[in-house]
């Protein structure tokens, strides 16, 4: 799990989400569209071979992300 690299953009939002912002409070912050917010959310997903915040955040976390 290590290997795990996630774009500037992907981090930036995993942390957003992990201070509990919703996806439209992140792209209002970003000046981007939903759509684009969940797109990134959806790369962290596949990435992390999961599906929910939780299970993201608690493989981040284990890999040595500072979030």
């Amino acid at each position: 799990m290590s290997d795990v690299k996630l774009t500037n953009r992907e981090l930036e939002i995993v942390r957003m989400l992990s201070a509990g912002c919703r996806p439209r409070q992140i792209a209002d912050s970003l000046v981007v569209s939903v759509r684009t917010v969940n797109f990134h959310i959806a790369n962290v997903y596949g990435k992390l071979d999961c599906s929910g915040v939780i299970p993201a955040l608690k493989k981040l976390r284990a890999a040595g992300y500072e979030l």
